[in-house]
């Protein structure tokens, strides 16, 4: 049997715990249940990982990336702030329905890092990552509408950071998809009114 590289056995890994704590939470990813979903022996977490923590840590980068990656849609130039943030947002949470799993790793790992001597770090790198993140797509809503924000990007940003957090987590306690986006079209429309012409 051919030796697996170190680097695809840890991307192999990686993917494992993905899955893993996506499935059974973030309490049950072990290196146990993560070498027995990758099909690996415990003793290649080990060499690969020097920690749980480490593994973790892959674990939360791997699923931001993937759920702040490039979803949004393409729309016609001309279209106003509102409409622009409207499929924005719906874009975003079609993901957010297509991957409830993932979504609720995302708040566990932010908790085990807050609680956890050394990770602390890991916590303020994701949602600094976020923040990142929803500053470009304003900035972008902006120049295709040809406005200007009225609120400092910074302030906007975590307005809107906030109020997907708060989406999410409460659309993964009740599942109210329909609830959920009329939340999110009501948004926009507040969006839309915080946006002005240059003068």
């Amino acid at each position: 049997m051919a030796r697996v590289q170190a680097k695809v056995r840890r991307e192999q890994l990686i993917d494992a715990a993905v899955r893993v704590a996506a499935r059974d939470g973030v309490a049950a990813t072990t290196t146990r249940a993560v070498a027995a979903e990758a099909g690996a022996s415990l003793a290649s977490v080990h060499y690969c990982f020097d920690s749980k923590q480490e593994l973790l840590q892959e674990v939360l980068i791997s699923i931001i990336n993937e759920l702040t990656g490039d979803w949004a849609p393409d729309l016609a130039e001309g279209a106003g702030v509102a409409a622009l943030v409207r499929a924005d947002l719906g874009a975003l949470w079609d993901v957010v329905e297509r991957e409830p799993g993932k979504q609720q790793v995302t708040y566990e790992l932010t908790h085990y890092a807050l609680r956890t001597e050394g990770l602390e770090e890991l916590a303020r790198w994701q949602y600094q990552v976020y923040y990142a993140r929803s500053a470009q797509r304003l900035r972008d809503i902006a120049a295709r509408a040809g406005v200007e924000w009225a609120l400092p990007l910074p302030v906007l940003t975590r307005m809107l950071m906030n109020m997907i957090d708060g989406l999410v987590l409460g659309w993964l306690v009740d599942r109210d998809s329909e609830l959920a986006r009329g939340a999110l079209e009501a948004f926009a429309d507040t969006l839309g009114g915080l946006a002005h012409h240059p003068s």
